[in-house]
């Protein structure tokens, strides 16, 4: 941190003219645009572009925070809010399990987007009674009724309403225009295979001949929109007429349909803070208590301490939701301790926490219908289980995570990315669903100021406290598991 920030201070005093390290200078620095972003784009210096990208989100969040509570001047240590927010961000192993939504209020509504759909149902018009993904039951089937229809018209001259043959009305639906008649009853009371289809503006008419010779003209024309046809005989041969026909599924009253709700969540954030004191006298002693090395030391104390606890409040929070809103069935076990029938020794018998993991990665998804869990996160001592098989890798560098922070592996040839972070209680492995989208997320993660230092007071025992900012809320808790590792021969 101390070469970063040395860079950082040096590049924004070059290029304008502005040393970052004394507050009315910082002030300055924070009221311009251009040193603004050029102080942060240098602090961001050596992060992947997500993080990078959140960072600079949450570094606007803080400028405007610091410019309105401090009208006439900052104090000294608002010099280490920037500094302390890009040393303890990166190690958050919360912004990698979970969904990060940067919010820019202390109190937002955020809109996760649902979807129900209706369907036509025994006869019925449902209501939107299904919700998506709809597992259970055919949604995109129209009515089983009333789709092909056939029937015979004895009354030439009347009006022979379609429709209501299948117990539908205009309103609901209309005929294609594929209609056709299919055969003749002449007046020997035989029944004539016959093919008579309408022109495009409805109407019809063919000469026919009966098996006995007979010879007759039907004749007529069908209404499409209201669902109706008319027929004549000329002569008088032709008693009835059989006719097919099909129900359009293009109206909306009948076709399956699909609301779309926006469900509104708040977020309220909660403050996170730590106090230091110190004498005076103390004070004097070090002089150089604003020099570069002296601010990289007590950012980097300060900026783990913070990713620590935010850590260990997240991944509490989500292993107390899959204990209380989750079935047992999101739960499993894994004994490290292999059985005595077992003599391939340790190695190869942890190589079936695979298929338990597996199972309850599948658990996850017919639960959620989102997705297979994806995420592991669990304590360095539950960690040597996965380091000791093959298709184990670790893929973190001290930057993303470090001592203090998390290390990331992926497991299983990639199909689960792996956190090892020592906030993780022993004993418990969390899996996890995280979805790209954050529409579809689990649990969210939403940083308001993510650091901000408290003015210390002008006594004889001055003081600091540093704030930390943010909300966070669980959306699915069908995303959430748990496995627990035991060991029997302890």
């Amino acid at each position: 941190m101390y070469e970063l920030l040395r860079e950082t201070v040096d590049r924004v005093k070059t290029n304008r003219g502005l040393d970052v390290r004394h507050p009315a200078q910082y002030k300055a620095m924070m009221a311009s645009r251009d040193a603004f972003n050029m102080y942060v784009n240098s602090l961001c210096e050596g992060l992947d572009t997500k993080t990078a990208g959140e960072i600079k989100i949450l570094c606007e969040n803080t400028r405007t925070s610091i410019l309105e509570n401090s009208m006439f001047q900052l104090n000294p240590y608002d010099t280490f809010t920037l500094p302390v927010l890009r040393k303890f961000y990166p190690k958050l192993i919360a912004k990698e399990i979970v969904n990060v939504m940067p919010i820019d209020k202390p109190n937002v509504i955020k809109y996760f987007l649902k979807a129900k759909f209706k369907k036509f149902e025994s006869g019925a018009y449902g209501d939107f009674t299904h919700e998506f993904p709809a597992m259970n039951t055919d949604i995109s089937r129209g009515p089983s009724t009333g789709i092909n229809i056939s029937s015979r018209s004895t009354d030439p001259g009347a009006t022979v309403d379609i429709l209501a043959t299948a117990g539908l009305t205009s309103a609901k639906s209309h005929v294609e225009k594929d209609f056709e008649i299919i055969a003749f009853e002449d007046s020997t009371a035989t029944d004539n295979p016959i093919s008579i289809t309408t022109n495009v503006d409805g109407t019809f008419s063919k000469a026919v001949t009966s098996v006995g010779g007979q010879t007759d003209v039907i004749s007529g024309n069908i209404d499409w929109l209201n669902g109706t046809f008319v027929w004549s005989s000329t002569t008088g041969i032709v008693k009835s007429v059989t006719w097919k026909a099909v129900c359009s599924l293009e109206e909306n009253q009948i076709n399956p349909m699909v609301k779309l709700e926006l469900e509104p969540i708040r977020f309220v954030t909660k403050d996170r803070r730590i106090s230091a004191e110190w004498t005076v006298n103390f004070e004097q002693d070090t002089k150089a208590l604003f020099d570069i090395q002296i601010q990289s030391e007590l950012i980097n104390m300060i900026g783990d301490q913070i990713a620590l606890d935010i850590d260990r409040e997240v991944i509490n929070t989500l292993i107390s939701a899959n204990s209380s809103l989750n079935p047992d069935t999101h739960t499993n076990t894994f004994d490290k301790n292999p059985p005595t029938s077992f003599t391939w020794g340790p190695k190869a018998w942890y190589e079936n926490i695979l298929p338990t993991l597996s199972k309850l990665s599948a658990q996850i998804y017919n639960s959620s219908h989102m997705g297979s869990a994806n995420i592991l996160a669990c304590n360095p001592l539950d960690a040597a289980i996965f380091e000791s098989l093959n298709s184990f890798e670790y893929a973190g560098n001290s930057t993303e995570g470090g001592d203090v922070g998390y290390r990331s592996a992926t497991v299983a040839g990639g199909k689960w990315k792996l956190y090892v972070s020592s906030v993780v209680p022993q004993g418990t492995i969390l899996t996890l669903y995280r979805s790209t989208d954050n529409s579809r997320a689990v649990f969210v993660y939403a940083p308001y100021v993510p650091s901000l230092l408290m003015p210390y007071p002008l006594g004889a025992i001055p003081s600091l406290t540093i704030m930390s900012r943010y909300a966070t809320k669980i959306i699915r808790n069908e995303g959430l598991g748990v496995l627990k590792v035991v060991d029997t021969s302890v």
